[in-house]
């Protein structure tokens, strides 16, 4: 009997070490199985192809994906695009990966939420390390993340048929189409798609609602610390980014069909090296990152952003429920790695981006002058006053800009428009303590809102009473207006208005919770004249 005992024991020990396969699925692909979570509350579909690329599909759209025979082990979720990280160059050129977390449990059809994940264009992935789906799976939604091209593998853009540029936009739309034809498989519903990101992934989702080429493909988007009208969301030159990039690699040439040349030959080993020696903060202020960009039109080539995303926006606006959200203190992130040289560079450039044209240099120095004297006064930019640097980082990158779309969505569509300000500083603001000098400065990092929302194998620490509240708080309003475009549906535990035709209401989201108006009101009118007067609106 105890030998018995003892068997039974060791067979559900020895089940908690083996990964218990899912319910095989049955898509246009063929036949795939994954596995069941180790709590059992939901099955894991990871590493499905969506699409194809290779060295001969480099800088263009993606191919099908491929079918196969048998049955597809959908287990591997260490895929990732090529990019730099402190272990060297790691990835593989066909990436292009998707996953789906299915709650075990519930009632189909499910709503479906769709991650889109950040890291400046250049990396990430849609992995565990970052998006772990138990906050979110358990309000009854299927969580669906993926990769897309990075880099100049995704974001080359010369302006000719070989290179038209955004390869990972085009990624993110092949991905999209693919849920609309398999998700039902998994028990989703494929009328009720949201998309959400942050950063660069949140100006993605941005991106994708101004876009004629993702029309019918989700029903909601929730826009995280991005925006598609921020000045680093669109590169304006980027025939000169990509001639700056292999110039670092001793090549000289400023014409496009030499640069295709050059960059279909050249390793992406070497096409990531080039500038991962400069921090992604200095690739921002020097225009070094290869971004989305306004596509060339070619015959019989589709293409993903046909006019500036603020054109896109005024003329053909979605009417679909939209939702975003920033941090109060994003630019933390941002003056990290400034150094005595880059901060006295800081006083020798105008503050603007490329997003802003003016008459004269004059008057753009002047009017560059009158904005350092409103965050600086008459100091010079310094390590003495560096927190200011951070504050015009927070309003000029993330915080003004999101409120300015949020603002001409709210008076342009019927559908809601919802907009929050995450203030909460606790147990897990990993990117405010993990990665930068500032651990112990009050409010919320860019980022810092990741994982209230995903539980990462990043930040293994144990949940706190306190976070789990926030927790709870955020995942529950993300998953209500998912579900019904509505993230505070029973008035639970407030009313979350959103933004009139003529008021701006905020969520402010941080100890406590609180509608209230426009954050930093000063600030956002500032820049807000800036670009009612200067905002470009032509691409050469």
């Amino acid at each position: 009997m105890k030998c018995g005992k003892r068997i039974v024991l060791f067979t559900l020990f020895a089940m908690n070490l083996v990964d218990q396969p899912a319910p095989e699925v049955t898509i246009e692909q063929g036949i795939l199985s994954g596995k069941i979570s180790t709590d059992g509350s939901f099955f894991e579909y990871v590493g499905i192809p969506y699409a194809t690329t290779n060295s001969s599909t480099r800088f263009k759209a993606p191919l099908p994906p491929p079918k196969w025979k048998g049955v597809f082990k959908a287990v591997d979720e260490f895929y990732q695009c090529p990019q730099n990280t402190p272990l060297g160059v790691l990835g593989v050129e066909d990436c292009l990966k998707i996953n789906v977390y299915v709650p075990a449990q519930a009632k189909r059809p499910l709503p479906i939420m769709v991650y889109i994940h950040g890291g400046a264009f250049i990396m990430g992935n849609g992995g565990k390390t970052i998006v772990g789906p138990h906050f979110l799976v358990k309000h009854d939604v299927i969580l669906v993340s993926f990769n897309y091209r990075l880099g100049a593998l995704g974001f080359l853009c010369l302006g000719i048929k070989e290179a038209p540029g955004n390869a990972g936009l085009k990624d993110q739309v092949a991905a999209l189409r693919w849920i609309q034809k398999n998700i039902a498989a998994f028990g989703g519903d494929p009328d009720n798609v949201t998309i959400f990101g942050t950063s660069a992934g949140g100006t993605s989702v941005s991106l994708l609602v101004a876009s004629d080429a993702t029309n019918g493909l989700f029903k909601r988007a929730i826009v995280h610390s991005g925006s598609s009208l921020t000045n680093w969301a669109i590169n304006y030159n980027p025939v000169s980014v990509a001639s700056s990039i292999v110039s670092m690699l001793g090549y000289d040439t400023k014409e496009p069909e030499k640069l295709y040349e050059l960059y279909s030959k050249l390793s992406y080993k070497d096409l990531v090296l080039a500038s991962a020696h400069i921090p992604i903060p200095q690739l921002m202020v020097q225009n070094g990152l290869l971004l989305p960009c306004v596509e060339k039109t070619f015959p019989g080539v589709e293409s993903v952003l046909s006019d500036l995303p603020y054109n896109l926006l005024t003329n053909k606006p979605k009417n679909i429920p939209l939702m975003y959200s920033s941090t109060d203190r994003e630019g933390l992130f941002f003056i990290d790695q400034e150094t005595e040289e880059t901060l006295h560079q800081c006083n020798k450039r105008t503050l603007f981006g490329e997003d802003l044209i003016f008459a004269s240099k004059d008057e753009e120095n002047k009017l560059s002058r009158k904005v350092k004297e409103y965050y600086f006064g008459k100091e010079q930019i310094s390590e003495k006053n560096i927190m200011k640097l951070s504050d015009l980082y927070t309003h000029l990158n993330f915080e003004v800009p999101m409120i300015l779309e949020a603002e001409k969505m709210a008076r342009t569509i019927d559908a809601p428009v919802y907009s929050y300000y995450f203030t909460y500083s606790g147990g897990r603001n990993f990117v405010k303590v993990a990665t930068t000098r500032y651990p112990n400065e009050k409010g919320a990092c860019h980022g810092d809102d990741l994982l209230y929302i995903f539980n990462s194998l990043v930040w293994p620490y144990r949940v706190n009473d306190k976070d789990k509240i926030i927790i709870d708080r955020l995942t529950t309003m993300l998953t209500n207006f998912a579900k019904y475009g509505n993230p505070t549906p029973n008035d639970l535990p407030l009313k979350w208005a959103p933004h009139s035709k003529d008021q701006l209401n905020f969520l402010y989201f941080g100890d406590e919770m609180k509608m209230g108006s426009v954050p930093n009101p000063d600030t956002y009118q500032l820049w807000k004249d800036i670009y009612i007067k200067h905002r470009k609106t032509t691409v050469d």
